[in-house]
């Protein structure tokens, strides 16, 4: 291994242990003289690996350098012998000592919201077949959620498949239904589900992200990189999946656990075949009352018949269950 190498790699390790480091402090973290830092960092800074913001050095991953790299092929041909020896360097040196192993198992502890941001963002730039996302909540602000959708869009754009699973109880806020509706105007999978442990990333099924501790979640990340872990979140994140309920189910079910007990009566009268005058008589009350009842409850539901509001109760439990007569109606 060259020297600059050598002194480039003792940099990029202390940059990675610390989650970034002032330009000052760094020399003492990576154990190098001045002369050998300066050497480090600029052929960091050659490969892409780090990146200053306010003052501060930040390590990028190497695979995300790889693929800036790369991309740099297309800007003419005079770059092509760079690029094959920053590839070459990138790929022997700098992504073994990242990956550690990535063939069994490896769990890196990450702190700090600069360092785990910095690593949300690289696995969203690298992934290239699958993200598979459990959010049990609680949300972040919805400045944040808002700026998360151009990550998304750029993901599907590269024909990424993006799976994500929210809780049901977002249904109950409008401004969070209506990022699930945005979500899903891009064409991610948008699934919602009654309660999960905690939340849960998967890339291309070969690098998992976890909170360090579920009950404070902002706190600290496990980043799991080996296939002898990543199959048991996956098959984790895959009974979820079978579990949940697409946002136009769950959105219609919220929409009938909301009515008044003379309205779910109603339902299920109507759902049996009753006419509104026979609905009337059972329940003792003006068919004019009925007929609201009816009215209200196609809106809530989004179809345009009563027939279509029977055959969605018959074919779907979720909407059997939320309609079940559950005390005696009001007049």
């Amino acid at each position: 291994m060259p020297d600059e190498d050598e002194y480039a790699l003792s940099v990029y390790q202390a940059l990675r242990s610390r989650g970034g480091l002032a330009a000052g402090a760094l020399r003492k973290a990576a154990g190098l003289s001045e002369e050998q830092t300066r050497h480090g960092l600029a052929r960091l800074r050659e490969l892409g690996l780090v990146e200053e913001r306010a003052g501060r050095l930040d390590p990028v991953e190497p695979d995300t350098a790889v693929v800036q790299t790369m991309e740099a092929m297309h800007r003419g041909a005079e770059e092509l012998i760079r690029v094959q020896r920053l590839t070459r360097a990138l790929v022997s040196v700098y992504r073994p000592a990242a990956s550690r192993g990535a063939s069994q198992v490896e769990v890196e502890y990450v702190t700090g919201r600069r360092r785990k941001d910095r690593l949300m963002l690289d696995f969203n730039t690298t992934v290239r077949q699958e993200c598979a996302s459990l959010h049990p909540g609680p949300m972040p602000p919805m400045d944040v959620l808002e700026g998360s959708l151009g990550l998304d869009e750029a993901m599907l754009a590269r024909g990424v498949r993006v799976r994500a699973i929210y809780p049901t109880a977002l249904l109950q806020t409008p401004k969070h239904v209506r990022y699930l509706q945005r979500l899903e105007s891009l064409g991610v999978e948008v699934r919602l589900v009654e309660h999960a442990a905690y939340d849960l990333l998967i890339f291309d099924r070969a690098v998992a992200c976890v909170p360090g501790d579920p009950d404070n979640p902002g706190e600290s990340m496990l980043v799991v990189r080996g296939s002898a872990l990543i199959k048991t979140y996956a098959a984790m994140y895959e009974d979820y999946w079978l579990r949940s309920v697409t946002l136009d189910a769950g959105t219609a079910a919220a929409s009938v656990t909301r009515l008044t007990s003379q309205e779910r009566v109603v339902f299920r009268l109507m759902a049996g075949g009753l006419t509104d005058d026979q609905i009337a008589r059972r329940l003792g009350v003006h068919r004019r009352t009925v007929q609201r009842a009816v009215t209200k409850l196609m809106e809530r539901l989004g179809v345009a018949s009563r027939f279509e509001a029977g055959l969605r109760l018959a074919q779907d439990p979720e909407f059997a269950r939320a309609a079940r007569w559950v005390g005696p109606p009001a007049h």
